[in-house]
């Protein structure tokens, strides 16, 4: 089951956060270098493949604007058929607006991926707003965290043990904590 009591939830992320605090205090030039790394590490082939896909639709929608010229000749000379006109460039058209739309998404995507840099600044701009944070409040929770992922508990060593993943927002930093949450296994009389 991916259950846990609020109390130790928040007793976790309370911590954590802190150590988040610290560890900026202590070397922001360090955690900027890890946050852009991390996340132009989990978003470069990401984007290079999206670069490279969208050089693909772009070289299409190109020649198939080619394709559409000529085929327009081709039945105004009387080489091909309405009929046939009208079923290829339906195509060719049906075809070249799935390609300006994913076109679109992957340029909207690369500009995400570019917004990086800003993301880690606008973060850090969240952060400096505190010291030591002593009770955690839902604005501090949506400032600095995008979500909290329980996963389910092992009890294979007898204890239950959970690992609980606080993702930071603007995808700057991942903390994860495992914590035994109680004992599992036959009651003794």
């Amino acid at each position: 089951m991916h259950y846990i009591r609020t109390c130790v939830l928040n007793e976790i992320v309370l911590g954590e956060l802190n150590k988040l605090l610290a560890t900026v205090r202590e070397n922001e030039d360090e955690f900027i270098k890890t946050a852009m790394n991390n996340s132009v590490q989990k978003k470069f082939s990401e984007l290079t493949k999206a670069k490279k896909t969208l050089k693909q639709a772009e070289k299409r929608i190109a020649e198939l604007d080619r394709l559409f010229t000529r085929l327009y000749e081709d039945n105004v000379l009387g080489k091909i058929s309405d009929e046939r006109f009208a079923i290829m460039s339906a195509g060719y058209e049906d075809e070249q607006k799935k390609l300006k739309s994913t076109a679109a998404e992957i340029t909207a995507l690369i500009d995400s991926a570019e917004q990086k840099s800003s993301d880690v600044t606008a973060f850090l701009g969240v952060i400096h707003k505190y010291e030591h944070i002593e009770k955690l409040t839902p604005e501090i929770i949506h400032e600095l965290i995008e979500k909290i992922i329980v996963h389910e508990a092992d009890k294979s060593s007898g204890k239950r043990v959970q690992q609980i993943d606080i993702c930071y927002r603007f995808d700057v930093a991942i903390s994860s904590v495992e914590v035994e949450t109680g004992h599992y296994g036959k009651k003794t009389a």
